[in-house]
């Protein structure tokens, strides 16, 4: 969630106006069958128990700046936790920088699972090719856990959930980058095109990927 943590609002605002609005709808998701990435940007360390009260699993807690050590303790037990990789590190430290903060995570937070490696904040292209690398190849090294003596229940998904995936893009064989062919919205128009279709089609296809990125960037990876 975009900055709603203290200092950005007061505790009495968390308590009064944001907590009461972004609880229910977490909530409801989960009713629907739908897990929440809470992406915690900031500092959300004031604010842990108030997790608590979120339903078991409902949620991945993503780490920006908080206490990595501070949230596994408050939160591992009903959420599985992601990022946590200094963004600072990933652009101008050194491999071995990187190696060693994702060994620590892994030891620590992610000693006893239901972690999942990753960036504090989303990368930019100021992140260096080789500490990336370096991340992916110590996770490989550090992050093997042993098989689980019992395998936690599949989270229940909705039939409404269900058949609402059918009509993803991926789902109705379209290419990457596509939410409506230029075909299927002609069709929809039911009108004939006046003037140049060659031209209606590129304005088409440049909105329809507009929106696609839009999609893409406000709605999946925040």
């Amino acid at each position: 969630m975009h900055r709603g943590c203290v200092p950005f609002v007061r505790p009495d605002q968390f308590a009064t106006h944001y907590w009461p609005t972004i609880k229910p709808i977490i909530e409801e998701l989960w009713r629907g069958g739908h897990q929440t990435m809470f992406y915690a940007e900031g500092k959300w360390d004031a604010h842990l128990d108030a997790f608590r009260e979120l339903p078991e699993r409902s949620i991945v807690f993503h780490i920006d700046r908080g206490d990595p050590l501070l949230t596994h303790r408050k939160l591992h037990d009903k959420f599985a936790l992601s990022g946590g990789v200094n963004n600072v590190t990933l652009a101008i430290g050194t491999p071995e920088h990187v190696r060693q903060e994702v060994r620590a995570l892994i030891e620590t937070i992610g000693r006893e699972g239901g972690y999942i490696m990753d960036a504090s904040a989303i990368m930019q292209n100021d992140t260096r090719p080789e500490n990336m690398r370096a991340l992916v190849e110590a996770t490989h090294e550090f992050g093997c856990y042993d098989a689980p003596d019992v395998l936690p229940e599949p989270l229940c998904v909705s039939p409404a959930a269900t058949e609402a995936l059918k009509g993803l893009p991926s789902a109705r064989g379209l290419p990457p980058g596509v939410c409506v062919p230029w075909a299927e919205r002609k069709s929809e128009l039911g009108v004939e095109i006046q003037g140049s279709a060659e031209l209606a089609e590129r304005v088409w296809q440049a909105a329809d990927a507009s929106g696609c990125m839009f999609i893409w960037q406000m709605l999946l990876s925040f």
